[in-house]
């Protein structure tokens, strides 16, 4: 019972995941970008790639289980 339980739960993610990537990309997008115009405003001007793209990943990771969960509980309320 747990492992088919585990499925449903990854499937319902992946679906999640794949039917609103436009949102994910725009996320890094914008925090690439705001991240860009914070470190040349404010910090030293030299370019850290691996920041950019640890903060972006940090920002998908963050949005995808905060909306994922939120949607989760929308449903069952709605059920």
């Amino acid at each position: 019972m747990r492992n088919n339980q585990r499925n449903e739960i990854l499937r319902e993610m992946r679906q999640h995941l794949v039917s609103h990537w436009w949102v994910w990309l725009l996320i890094v997008v914008v925090v690439v970008v705001v991240n860009e115009l914070v470190d040349r405003n404010f910090f030293d001007h030299r370019e850290h790639i691996d920041g950019d793209f640890a903060l972006a990943i940090l920002a998908l990771v963050i949005g995808f289980f905060g909306s994922y969960l939120v949607a989760r509980r929308k449903s069952r309320i709605a059920a």
